[in-house]
């Protein structure tokens, strides 16, 4: 028996020694990134292209029927009159009206293809008194312009215009061609948008090599800098839950009230029993950012074989880092009675389900169901599925063409560290799975805490510097294709 617990205690030496050496290891090999760039402000010219295409209310709306469909007619002119040497040398379609796609032809048109994303909707801005400016006029100084849809998305629809447009001076051509495929209605998730699109180049038998789109970006943590790459992206399942009860005057409630059952699954849903998944492109992203994160972390990481479960635990706590590794269900919106006074006998909600690659629509939609079941079994309940976008698998990080695009990156971001990243929300992007190699999801931008923000909220602007930003890297990939 002795001999055996000298044993253990000798094992277990040498296991702490083993995951102390790494952890010391891993500590001397992170190097800080001081910043360097080779970017270039933006002109004149340009900054007036972009702030007049600002100036443009295209407006998403739930209701797609709602949408003043004139602005984004008004979108399309505009384009054509600021870019003619595009439209010029593309061939211009019009997919479902108001969705653009140009080619612009290659010198080898039997290689596949390339694309280049994005969408020149936006969302509306409901509290424009909170503005510093107002949220559609385009302003710009020294140092930001101001307006919805400056971040998301339409500093990178006119980055890749104004990119295109100075190589197309210059009577650039492409190796492969080159497509650019900007939606219309990319904010509320409609079919009328990036799937109409898809549906078309499916028409014309046209699957991409890699398709770029907006995602990830390049972040500041801790004082060191990290290029983003989204490889990946996590589904959507916005489901509607109907709960039904006895309707009465507020002033003799029922026992067993509609509000009542939607009380239960909310306080269901509240807790965090869901699959946790710790996959490699996950594992990467840590081990890339660890210089960003406290001692007991980094050792966590630097073991995280050994450890796992400790180190699942340690960043469950922070809701990011949680959303990395589970499918997280938020309720959203909930709806019951439309006076005070009264007990309605019907009330829903509605639960956002964000859906991590390793599981299906099936796998949240059964979760749902069981979670539902559970605290109302014998409960009359109707279900709705309102949205549904399966998750992307990571684009392999091992890839040439992740290689590829990580090389671009450096080019504009010398040594700027690069790290594969899960998108948590859903882009345009997910459309393209099944007629793309690759596709990857990037905005060439470097956003501080406060303006990452400000997208979708008042007061949203990008800096003058990012633009320039956005303008060079989309040259040097466009370059690159």
């Amino acid at each position: 028996m002795k001999k055996f617990v000298v044993c253990l205690i000798v094992l277990l030496a040498a296991l702490c020694v083993f995951c102390f050496y790494r952890f010391v290891k891993d500590i001397f090999a992170a190097n800080n990134y001081t910043f360097n760039e080779k970017t270039n402000l933006p002109s004149t010219e340009a900054l007036n292209r972009f702030s007049d295409g600002l100036k443009l209310k295209t407006v998403s709306n739930s209701f797609y029927h709602k949408i003043d469909f004139q602005e984004f007619e008004n979108f399309i002119t505009y384009i054509q009159k600021a870019y003619p040497e595009i439209f010029k040398k593309c061939e211009f379609t019009r997919v479902n009206k108001y969705n653009i796609v140009l080619k612009l032809k290659g010198i080898d048109s039997s290689k596949k293809p390339n694309v280049l994303l994005g969408h020149y909707d936006v969302v509306d801005a409901k509290n424009p008194d909170f503005w510093k400016y107002p949220p559609f006029s385009g302003f710009f100084d020294n140092d930001y312009i101001y307006s919805r849809g400056t971040i998301d998305d339409k500093a990178s629809v006119f980055a890749v215009f104004e990119a295109l447009n100075d190589l197309l001076v210059n009577n650039f051509q492409p190796e492969s061609d080159l497509y650019l495929a900007f939606s219309h209605a990319e904010e509320t998730g409609s079919a009328e948008g990036a799937p109409s699109i898809v549906s078309y180049f499916k028409e014309q038998n046209i699957h991409f090599s890699t398709a770029l789109d907006e995602g990830g970006r390049i972040i500041n943590k801790k004082s060191d800098y990290y290029a983003f790459i989204g490889s990946s992206q996590k589904g959507r399942l916005l489901t509607k839950i109907t709960v039904f009860g006895k309707g009465a005057h507020a002033s003799v409630p029922s026992q067993n009230s509609a509000v009542s059952k939607l009380a239960k699954i909310i306080t269901a849903f509240a807790k965090n029993n869901n699959k946790i998944v710790l996959s490699d492109e996950t594992k990467a992203y840590y081990k890339m950012t660890y210089t960003s994160y406290g001692r007991l972390t980094q050792f966590l990481i630097s073991n995280m074989d050994i450890f796992k479960p400790i180190f699942i635990w340690k960043i469950s706590k922070t809701p990011d880092d949680f959303a990395r590794i589970s499918s997280t269900h938020a309720v959203t919106v909930i709806e019951a009675s439309s006076v005070p006074n009264a007990v309605s006998s019907e009330a829903f909600l509605l639960i956002d389900s964000r859906i991590i690659p390793e599981e299906t629509v099936e796998d949240v939609k059964n979760f749902i169901n069981k979670k539902i079941s559970e605290v109302l079994p014998k409960e009359q309940i109707k279900t709705e599925y309102l949205d549904i976008v399966e998750p992307t698998l990571s684009a392999r990080i091992d890839s040439d063409e992740f290689k590829k695009l990580a090389k671009t990156i450096n080019q504009v971001f010398p040594d700027i560290k690069i790290s594969p990243y899960m998108v948590l929300g859903v882009t345009d992007a997910s459309e393209y799975k099944e007629i793309t190699d690759y596709a990857f999801c990037f905005l060439p931008c470097v956003l501080t805490v406060d303006e990452a923000a400000q997208m979708h909220n008042d007061n949203e602007k990008i800096s003058v510097k990012n633009f320039g930003r956005m303008i060079s890297f989309y040259k040097e990939y466009i370059q690159s294709k």
